[in-house]
């Protein structure tokens, strides 16, 4: 019964583990939190293209056209 552990060993252990998933947690936290800032910096900047384009299209001189509804060169 040697290879058996004790119930200290068997604590040990476990905190041990506990320590590993505490600093995994902290460190996909971080990971988390950056990419949330990121997120939310990256959606500012495509509302802020979002109204220059508005405004780029409704200060143009030619009507505006669907791409879609012009037919090809061929037709």
């Amino acid at each position: 019964m040697a290879s058996d552990k004790t119930n200290a060993d068997r604590l040990t252990e476990l905190e041990i583990q506990l320590a590993h998933v505490q600093r995994m947690y902290e460190h996909l936290n971080e990971v988390v939190t950056t990419e949330a800032m990121r997120g939310d910096r990256i959606q500012r900047k495509v509302d802020a293209l979002t109204v220059q384009l508005k405004e780029v299209k409704s200060k143009s001189a030619e009507p505006a056209t669907d791409p879609l509804d012009e037919k090809p060169p061929h037709y």
